[in-house]
């Protein structure tokens, strides 16, 4: 499936069911293959990516995140990296999840995926009815930040024909970022702006049109739930201090 160029002439190389190591690639008649699992492959090539000593991939359990000892027995030391959001992961549409495409950018991985839609609709008599809707391409981003150790977000634009192809990372200074390509040639940078609105583009211009044109600016809603706290009254009161706990 993948290549990935380790360190000291180590080559991992990452097969549909299984991971080999291959050493002193640099002559062929000293070089030697060795096996470090059988029991977990890789799935997307383009998801490879590299973080200091450890190694991240989507495999058929999720996404792995093992350092290079831990790759010699993934299944038994290991759990994966997507633990988490397992819910998430089970819906990726497997026809098309070797198509998916990372990156890694300031301390995050970012996963581009074909992600189904799961519908629930509860009839009248009380029977519940789930409707998958198959993912053509890759439609969402999860997001691992590697500061909180966590996922953090599944990222999406609002629009059922917006694609994220292949993710990089490009440009200088503080135009370095991530960008998203798309089949018909479109480049986004991601986390452009910090108001609460994308600008995107969903079309292709025709010729002579003006790009400005075919700008939106679709809002991004946001919400937070609280819990009251009366300490047997519900007077006014004068706090000393406060601490929050926020997933977004």
């Amino acid at each position: 499936v993948g290549l990935h160029s380790f360190s000291d002439d180590k080559l991992l190389v990452f097969n549909r069911n299984s991971i080999h190591l291959a050493v002193s690639t640099g002559d062929l008649k000293t070089a030697q293959t060795q096996l470090l699992t059988n029991e977990v492959g890789c799935v997307a090539r383009d998801s490879i990516i590299q973080v200091g000593n450890n190694v991240l991939f989507l495999s058929d359990n999720g996404v792995y995140g093992a350092n290079f000892q831990d790759l010699y027995n993934l299944r038994g030391n290991e759990v994966p990296l997507s633990e988490t959001i397992n819910d998430t992961i089970r819906l990726i549409n497997k026809d098309l999840w070797h198509n998916s495409s990372g990156v890694y950018f300031d301390n995050r991985y970012y996963l581009a995926i074909p992600l189904n839609e799961e519908t629930v609709s509860v009839a009248s008599n009380g029977n519940v009815t789930k409707q998958i809707n198959r993912a053509q391409f890759n439609n969402r981003i999860i997001i691992y930040n590697f500061l909180n150790k966590s996922w953090e977000s599944v990222d999406n634009v609002a629009d059922k024909g917006f694609e994220y192809k292949k993710l990089i990372v490009a440009g200088d200074g503080d135009n370095r970022a991530v960008y998203s390509l798309s089949t018909d040639g479109g480049i986004h940078r991601l986390d452009a702006l910090d108001q609460g609105n994308d600008r995107i583009v969903t079309t292709v211009a025709a010729s002579g049109q003006d790009p400005d044109e075919l700008i939106e600016s679709p809002s991004i809603d946001g919400a937070m739930t609280t819990r009251m706290f009366t300490n047997q009254s519900i007077d006014r009161k004068k706090w000393n201090n406060f601490e929050l706990q926020v997933q977004s």
